[in-house]
């Protein structure tokens, strides 16, 4: 149950991923040409692959991280970030495409409504004052000529009142300018007596002080005459200016005052003439109402269905207007609207493509847990081979025979199989395989053989097609010659089993030599050297079960009774077909 939960949790996990990133590639294409409007179709076509290269780019980084070289993921993962930049760029468009559109759909409600109130206040004004020319036809006011005559002469005092004011306004600069020199005219003489003062005080009583006093009340005189006549000259130019300044006043309204006195003039000659028709204007005027009331009736529906418009508009950023006054604490204004409406923008598509892309990802790693769940893939998420079976232990069981090393020194030389110790752990997986092992894996394994019959000597040496004699005086080539007939014998049926196994022997002798060289704790011994009890050497290492290892160990004692001594023979071990040699010391 808890798998199966796994598993659906996954799929939903990556179609929520894909749902996501497939509305985020919408709405970023959708941005990115509402901003490149100019070229439509390549920037969908643009949008759309970067797109979907980000999301494969995603999950290859996550799948083949610690396999990728450093430059190929800091590059992958700069453009994955780039991307969703991009993307959120392209968000950020549309969003803002859509706000402005709701703004500008309000804006023009506005205009709208302030149009038709313009217009609203132009016909009331016509209607106003068509209803005050009708009040004074009504009233009679503009039967007698004398209630005209009066009304223009109204206007008149009022150009006269603004001509007095004028030059009132005039004359009080010019007085203060008059002042200034009068006062300087005070000033001098006010020196001058200070002067006269001062040099009595000083000359009085001294010897020839009499002059002195005089020239100094000549000073005195002489400097207040100066002063004065400079002032009696700017009073005159002070009034020349007034004069002036009156005049030109004058000439300003002059035009004004005579056309009014014209028309003062031309009512009181028309003044036996006939007025005209009252009671036609009156109609007319109605008429002129009545028409704009109608236009005025048409305005206000039209203006009632914008303003309705406009309030469906405002309800939409309702939300927002509130946000906006909670977190800046005051009447939201359309600032604060656009600078609330930019940050729930922000604020969207930094959720938006992040969480498409880390969505696809988490999906990746539920797929990879269930299959470790499952067996089927390592805890590094490599391929993992299922685990062996073992046999349940039992109280009675007998021991493990230990494993016996097999060793292939040259070609077709001897084997030693020296007793070792192993540990009954499982075998743990090698990450990578040797040519040997992968050699073993590409060879098909050789049938089982079958338990061949007990033959006599005497029937060996009919086989061999030699008398005991010459097997005597011969004995190696005997043997070779038994080798040959045994191998023959034991693979009968199986040649091309038996070309594969040389080739393989050969290069498994020539991978033995090079690991040996590489790894001390590798090597390939002849028989006469000991093997440390907790080490396993040589490319004819036993895997594998202890069961395994003494049905293997049964088998070649039934295979060395059916050899002669000293007589090369194959068996299988673990899948493997291993070359032994009977009784090789003797």
């Amino acid at each position: 149950m808890y798998q199966r939960n796994t598993m659906w949790l996954g799929l939903i996990t990556f179609i929520s991923a894909l749902t996501i990133s497939a509305v985020a590639i919408y709405y970023s294409v959708a941005g990115l040409a509402a901003i490149f409007a100019a070229a439509v179709i390549p920037i969908i076509i643009m949008g759309v692959s970067l797109e979907v290269g980000k999301l494969v780019t995603a999950v290859w980084l996550h799948r083949n991280w610690s396999r990728a070289v450093w430059w190929l993921k800091t590059y992958l993962a700069i453009a994955v970030v780039v991307l969703m930049f991009i993307t959120s760029m392209g968000i950020f468009g549309y969003l803002s495409k859509a706000h402005i559109e709701q703004t500008s759909m309000s804006q023009e409600q506005v205009a709208l409504i302030t149009s038709l109130d313009d217009k609203l206040a132009r016909s009331e004004a016509k209607i106003d004052r068509w209803t005050n020319e009708m009040d004074r036809l009504l009233g009679g006011e503009d039967i007698r000529v004398d209630n005209l005559i009066d009304r223009e002469q109204v206007e008149l005092d009022k150009i006269n009142v603004l001509i007095k004011a004028e030059k009132d306004d005039i004359r009080k600069d010019f007085d203060k300018q008059i002042e200034l020199q009068n006062q300087r005219i005070i000033q001098a003489k006010e020196r001058k007596d200070a002067d006269i003062q001062a040099a009595k005080d000083r000359f009085e009583g001294s010897f020839g002080g009499g002059a002195k006093f005089d020239k100094a009340v000549e000073e005195a005189k002489a400097n207040e005459l100066s002063v004065a006549s400079s002032a009696q000259r700017e009073i005159r130019n002070i009034n020349a200016q007034l004069n002036d300044a009156l005049a030109k006043v004058d000439a300003k309204y002059a035009n004004d005052i005579k056309a009014i006195q014209d028309r003062i003039q031309d009512l009181r000659s028309q003044a036996n003439a006939k007025t005209e028709d009252l009671d036609a204007r009156i109609n007319e005027l109605e008429l002129f109402i009545d028409k704009e009331q109608t236009n005025i009736d048409g305005v206000r529906e039209e203006k009632f269905a914008y303003e309705k418009t406009y309030r469906q508009l405002e309800a939409e950023v309702g939300p927002i207007k509130y946000i906006a006054e909670f977190i800046y604490g005051e009447q939201a204004d359309q600032n604060l609207l656009e600078a609330a409406v930019r940050w729930v923008i922000i604020i969207i598509i930094f959720v938006f493509d992040p969480l498409a892309v880390l969505l696809l990802i988490a999906s990746q790693y539920t797929f990879n847990w269930r299959r470790e769940e499952k067996g089927l893939i390592g805890p590094g998420g490599g391929s993992m081979p299922p685990k062996p079976k073992q046999d349940p232990e039992e109280p009675n069981d007998p021991k493990p025979t230990p494993i016996r090393e097999v060793a292939v020194a040259g070609s077709l030389g001897a084997v030693t199989t020296d007793p070792i110790t192993t540990d009954t752990t499982e075998v743990k997986v090698e990450p990578e395989k040797s040519v040997s092992e992968q050699m073993q894996e590409e060879l098909e394994p050789l049938p089982e053989e079958t338990k061949p019959e007990v033959m006599t000597e005497e029937e060996e040496y009919a086989n061999a097609g030699i008398t005991k004699e010459e097997a005597e005086k011969k004995p190696q080539e005997v043997a070779d010659s038994n080798i040959a007939e045994e191998i023959e014998e034991a693979m009968k049926g199986e040649g091309d089993d038996l070309d594969k196994w040389n080739n393989w022997v050969e290069a498994a002798n020539k991978e033995a030599e090079k690991e040996t060289e590489k790894d001390p704790t590798i090597f390939i011994h002849s028989g006469d050297g000991n093997i440390p009890e907790d080490e396993i050497t040589g490319i004819g290492e036993v895997k594998g079960t202890f069961k395994q290892a003494e049905e293997n160990k049964q088998k070649e004692e039934v295979q060395k009774k059916t050899v002669k001594k000293g007589s090369n023979y194959i068996v299988k071990e673990e899948g493997n077909q291993i070359r032994k040699k009977t009784n090789p010391g003797e």
